[in-house]
């Protein structure tokens, strides 16, 4: 059930029509370079949002110091 619950998540392939396909073929699947290149293109989107969302979190805290800022002098 493992590897047929994988490959749905990771493919367009139905749960029933995972579940016929014998483990093996399965497994050369996760094993081919089709995944693996799909694996390091995740990992490469991932690290881009993740960077996205650290630049945001940089100009959270600089609005905070003006604001802090403005509000001292004000």
């Amino acid at each position: 059930m493992g590897l047929a619950s994988s490959l749905t998540l990771h493919s367009s392939t139905s749960l029933g029509d995972a579940m016929q396909m014998q483990p093996s073929t399965v497994r050369k699947f996760f094993e081919g370079k089709a995944f693996e290149d799909w694996k390091k293109a995740r990992e490469s989107e991932l690290k881009t949002q993740a960077a996205i969302v650290d630049r945001l979190n940089g100009v959270i805290r600089a609005c905070v110091i003006v604001a802090k800022t403005v509000a001292k002098v004000g």
